[in-house]
C-alpha cells in the first residue's frame, strides 16, 4: 500500500474509534470489529481493478457550507455598528439596522438617552403633495439644529428637489437638491462641487452655473481622473465604478482645490484579454497602463493647485525623485497651506513631511524618517495615516517606526524641531481617532499595550504636552474604534474618516467584541472611559440560524521557538478529539494586513481568505495565523516578509499547526492543506512547493507568483512593500533587457521552484484581473508544463480580482478540491446558487 492510503486507513480507524489490535477477538465479531471488517471490504472494493470512487460528500454538507459562506453572512449581524452624525450641540443621530418605521435614533449624551429622531407616520402625513407619496421609511440625508428646541431633518427627494421637514411642528416643504452624486465632489459649503469632464476639473455652482477651472487636461494625464495604477481602470472605463475627482481636496474655506496630477502617457501598455467577451466571440482587449518591474517610465505625478476666487491653476512640481504617497493623501491644512508627504524608495527608503504653500508654490521640509526597508505612516497599509496636522498651533503629531515600534511624536512644523515623543514601550500605535485641541489631548487606539491578545485595540488619551498614555477601555476586547480607511482605499470605496469622536472630544463611539462575543456598542466618556450610554447589543441571530460556529482564537509559538504568534481556528462542527480531521490553513501572509480574525464581525465575513466557515462545516478544521511578516506588531516581525519570500513565515505557519495539532488533537497533520488569494495565492503556492513534507494540497487564486510581472514602481508598486526597487547588476534599477530578472526578485519567483511540485496544487485566476494579471499565473503554468509537472488550472472568463468572494464557480472548486485530495472523498454533484459571480 502507498503511504497516503495508509494515512487514510489509519485515520479511518481513528473515526472509527477502534484501536485496531483490540478488534480483532476470538468468536463472533463485536460490533467495533463489525465496523473495521466493513471498512475493510470497503478497502478491497476501492483498491482492486477498477478502483471505485471513495463515497460522496453528502450534498447537504455542501448546502450547509453555502448557508455559512461569508457571502451570505455579510451584514447579518445586525446593529453591529454605529456610524454617528453629530450636531452642534454635542447630540448625534445615527440609524439602526432595522427595516422597522422608525430606524433613526437621537442620541443626547448629556441626558444620558436615546429617542427616534423623528415619526415617521407623522414624516409621511406631512410629505409634501407634490413630491410625490412618501416612502415608508424616508431617506435621511442630514439633520441640523438651529436652536436648541429646533431640529430641521432633509430628506431625499425626487427629480424636483429633496424634501426639509421642521421635526418640532411636522412641516416639510421642497428645497433644491443639494449636490450629491458618485461622481461629484461637494464643497465643504455642500452648495457648490467638483467634477471631471474631459479630463478637465468643473465646478458646478447652483448659481453661477458650471465652469472649467482646468484646461490642458488630456488622456492618460488629466486633472482629478482616475489613473490606472488604482487597478480599477476596466471597471471605470465601463462604467461600473464612479467614483469623484480623484486624489483632489477642497481646502476648509472653500476657497483652494489641491490634489495631485498624474501621468500615465508614457507608462507601458498592459493587455487584459476577453477571450469569452459578453458580446460576440471576438476576444476583446483592454489596454490599460501598468508599470512593471524595471520599466524605464513609471507613472509620473505632480501637484495642483485651484484658486477657486479667480487665481487659475498652477502646476507645483514634487521635488526630483520624489513621490506623493497616494495612500496618505492630504494630510492638512492651516490657512493656504498644506500637508502631504512625500517617499522614495532607494536604499535607505525615505519618507517626508512636507508643506506646500498654495500661494507661492514654495515646497517646505518638516520632517525625514528614513528605513533599509519599507516606510509607513500606518503600520496598517490600507488605514488612515496615523498623522495630523493641530490647526491651533505650529504642530504635528507624527507616526514613526524609528525605535523599532510604531509611535507618535510631536513636532514643531515651523523649523522640524521634534518637540517631544508622545508614546514609548513595545506596543503599537495602530490609528488616531482625534485630537482634542483645546485640551492638548490626542485620541489613538494601540495594541499590546495592557498584555493578552496584542490584535486586540484598545482605546487611550495621551496629553500633547507629556505624560502616560491614559487607557479608556478596560474590556479585553477588540474596540474597533478606528479614523476610516487610507485615502486610496477611501477614494475607490467611497468612505471618509469614521468621526467616532465627538467634535469637543468628549465622548466617543465605541464598538467592541471577541471572536465569540457579538459587538456592544457604547458611547464611552473620554475623561475616564465611563460608559455614558449604551447603544447597541448586536443581534447575531442570524449567523448563528444559518449555522455559523464562533472560531477559537489562541496562542502559539513562531518556528524561532521564542516569538509568540496568534491563531484564530474554526472547527468542525462534530469536532472530537477521538476523532480525525484533515487540517486547511487559510493564508494571505501579505504585509499588508493581518488575516485572523480578532472580532465578532470579522470572524463571520472574513476578508481575504473567505470560506473559512464553510471548509469548517465540511469537516476540515480551519487554521489562520497571523506569522512574522505581517504588520501589527513591532518593525522586526513586519520585516520578516521584506525579501525572504515568504520562506520564514511559511516556516512559522508549519510549527504554529503542529503546535495546535498537539493541542487539539483531532488535527491530522498527514492531511494538511493551504489555500489563498492575490499575496495569498502566492503563499499558498509556495508553501506546497518549498515544504511538500507538511503540505499535501493547495488552492491558489490570482497569485501574485512573481516579482518582474506586477505593477511596480514609486507610486503604488508592490516593490516598495516586497523587497524594494530592482537590482540588475551594475545596470542598477533599470532592466537591461526584457527578459531580465532582478537580482534581489529572481529568488522570489515561484517559477523557479517548478520542479519540487509533489502536493496537488489548483491554480486560479480571472483574465480581466488588474491586481494579479493573468500572465503572471500562465507564467507560473509554463515553468510547471516544461518541469513535467500535473496540476489543475481554472480560468474565469470575464473575471476581476474579487473572484474569491463572488464567484460560485471559483468556490465549489475550492471545496471539490481539499474533499478530494484531503478527505478522500468524492465531492457532490452540487452547484452553488447564492453567489453572483462578476458583477
Amino acid at each position: 500500500m502507498s503511504r497516503p492510503f495508509v494515512a487514510v486507513l489509519a485515520a479511518s480507524l481513528r473515526n472509527l474509534a477502534v484501536p485496531a489490535p483490540a478488534a480483532f477477538t476470538r468468536g463472533a465479531p463485536s460490533a467495533p470489529c463489525r465496523r473495521v471488517l466493513a471498512f475493510l471490504a470497503v478497502f478491497v472494493a476501492v483498491s482492486g481493478p477498477g478502483q471505485a470512487a471513495a463515497p460522496a460528500l453528502p450534498t447537504a454538507a455542501y448546502a450547509q457550507a453555502e448557508r455559512v459562506h461569508d457571502f451570505n453572512l455579510k451584514g447579518q449581524v445586525r446593529n453591529a455598528r454605529v456610524v454617528p452624525h453629530w450636531l452642534a450641540d454635542g447630540r448625534f443621530w445615527y440609524r439602526r439596522d432595522d427595516d422597522s418605521a422608525a430606524p433613526y435614533r437621537l442620541v443626547d449624551p448629556a441626558a444620558r438617552r436615546q429617542v427616534p429622531l423623528f415619526d415617521g407616520v407623522r414624516v409621511r402625513q406631512a410629505w409634501p403633495e407634490a413630491a410625490g407619496i412618501a416612502p415608508v421609511v424616508p431617506e435621511l440625508l442630514s439633520v441640523r439644529s438651529p436652536s436648541a428646541t429646533e431640529m430641521v431633518a432633509t430628506f431625499r427627494g425626487g427629480d424636483d428637489g429633496d424634501i426639509e421637514c421642521a421635526l418640532g411642528r411636522y412641516a416639510c416643504r421642497t428645497v433644491p437638491a443639494m449636490p450629491r452624486g458618485a461622481q461629484l465632489l461637494p464643497a465643504p459649503d455642500g452648495r457648490r462641487s467638483l467634477f471631471v469632464r474631459d479630463d478637465n476639473l468643473w465646478l458646478h455652482d447652483p448659481q453661477t452655473g458650471d465652469r472649467a477651472l482646468t484646461h490642458d487636461g488630456a488622456p492618460l494625464h488629466g486633472y482629478g481622473v482616475l489613473p490606472d495604477f488604482t487597478l480599477r481602470a476596466i471597471p471605470h472605463r465601463q462604467g461600473r465604478l464612479k467614483v469623484p475627482p480623484f486624489a483632489t481636496h477642497w481646502s476648509p474655506d472653500g476657497r483652494w482645490v489641491f490634489g495631485t496630477r498624474y501621468d500615465e502617457r508614457k507608462v507601458g501598455r498592459y493587455p487584459l484579454v476577453a477571450s469569452a467577451p459578453q458580446d460576440g466571440f471576438r476576444p476583446v482587449v483592454h489596454e490599460i497602463r501598468m508599470s512593471l518591474l524595471g520599466d524605464p517610465e513609471p507613472v509620473r505625478d505632480a501637484w495642483f493647485v485651484v484658486d477657486t476666487a479667480g487665481g487659475g491653476v498652477r502646476a507645483i512640481a514634487i521635488p526630483e525623485g520624489w513621490n506623493g504617497l497616494a495612500e496618505a493623501g492630504v494630510l492638512g491644512w492651516s490657512g493656504s497651506r498644506v500637508y502631504a508627504a512625500i517617499a522614495r524608495y532607494d536604499r535607505p527608503a525615505r519618507l517626508r513631511l512636507v508643506e506646500i504653500d498654495l500661494a507661492s508654490g514654495a515646497v517646505r521640509t518638516i520632517v525625514e524618517e528614513r528605513s533599509d526597508t519599507r516606510v509607513q505612516l500606518n503600520d496598517y497599509f490600507y488605514n488612515r495615516a496615523a498623522v495630523r496636522i493641530l490647526a491651533g498651533r505650529e504642530e504635528a503629531i507624527w507616526f514613526s517606526e524609528r525605535d523599532g515600534w510604531g509611535h507618535l511624536y510631536l513636532y514643531d512644523r515651523r523649523d522640524g524641531r521634534l518637540i517631544r515623543r508622545l508614546t514609548s514601550g513595545d506596543w503599537l500605535v495602530r490609528d488616531i481617532v482625534g485630537v482634542d485641541e483645546a485640551r492638548r489631548r490626542v485620541y489613538f487606539t494601540a495594541g499590546g499595550r495592557e498584555g493578552g491578545d496584542p490584535y486586540q485595540r484598545r482605546l487611550y488619551r495621551v496629553s500633547l504636552d507629556g505624560g502616560q498614555p491614559v487607557l479608556l477601555t478596560a474590556e479585553a476586547a477588540d474596540h474597533a474604534i478606528d479614523n476610516g480607511p487610507g485615502a486610496l482605499v477611501g477614494a475607490l470605496a467611497g468612505e471618509g474618516p469614521s468621526g467616532a469622536l465627538s467634535p469637543a472630544g468628549d465622548t466617543v463611539v465605541d464598538s467592541y467584541s471577541t471572536v465569540d462575543q457579538p459587538p456592544v456598542t457604547v458611547l464611552r466618556s473620554t475623561e475616564d472611559g465611563a460608559v455614558v450610554l449604551e447603544l447597541e447589543r448586536a443581534d447575531a441571530s442570524a449567523v448563528y440560524a444559518a449555522g455559523w460556529r464562533p472560531p477559537v482564537r489562541t496562542r502559539v509559538k513562531a518556528a524561532d521557538g521564542r516569538t509568540d504568534l496568534y491563531a484564530t481556528v474554526y472547527f468542525p462542527p462534530d469536532y472530537s478529539p477521538e476523532r480525525s480531521y484533515p487540517v486547511i490553513d487559510a493564508i494571505y501572509g501579505g504585509p499588508h494586513v493581518t488575516n485572523a480574525p480578532v472580532g465578532f464581525v470579522e470572524a463571520t465575513t472574513t476578508m481575504n481568505p473567505v470560506s473559512r466557515a464553510s471548509l469548517a462545516a465540511l469537516g476540515f478544521v480551519v487554521v489562520t495565523i497571523d506569522a512574522r511578516g505581517t504588520p501589527g506588531r513591532s518593525q522586526a516581525f513586519h520585516d520578516a516578509s521584506f525579501g525572504p519570500g515568504g520562506g520564514p513565515q511559511i516556516d512559522d505557519h508549519v510549527a504554529a499547526i503542529q503546535a495546535l495539532a498537539g493541542r487539539y488533537r483531532g488535527m491530522d497533520l498527514a492531511r494538511v492543506g493551504i489555500y489563498g488569494h492575490s499575496f495569498g495565492g502566492y503563499t499558498s503556492t509556495r508553501a506546497l512547493l518549498l515544504r511538500p513534507d507538511f503540505y499535501k494540497a493547495a488552492v491558489s487564486s490570482a497569485g501574485s507568483h512573481n516579482g518582474q510581472g506586477m505593477y511596480s514602481g514609486p507610486v503604488n508598486g508592490v516593490d516598495r512593500l516586497v523587497a524594494g526597487p530592482p537590482v540588475y547588476g551594475t545596470a542598477g534599477a533599470a532592466r537591461p533587457s526584457p527578459g531580465t530578472v532582478a537580482d534581489n526578485y529572481r529568488q522570489l519567483d515561484n517559477a523557479v521552484l517548478a520542479d519540487r511540485l509533489a502536493g496537488k496544487l489548483l491554480l486560479v485566476y480571472g483574465d480581466l484581473d488588474e491586481h494579479a494579471p493573468a500572465g503572471v499565473t500562465v507564467q507560473l503554468v509554463d515553468a510547471l508544463v516544461k518541469a513535467d509537472k500535473t496540476f489543475d488550472l481554472v480560468v474565469l472568463p470575464n473575471q476581476d480580482h474579487d473572484l474569491f468572494r463572488n464567484d460560485p464557480y471559483y468556490t465549489r472548486r475550492l471545496w471539490d478540491h481539499f474533499v478530494e485530495h484531503l478527505m478522500g472523498r468524492t465531492p457532490p454533484d452540487y452547484r452553488i446558487t447564492s453567489l453572483p459571480g462578476r458583477r
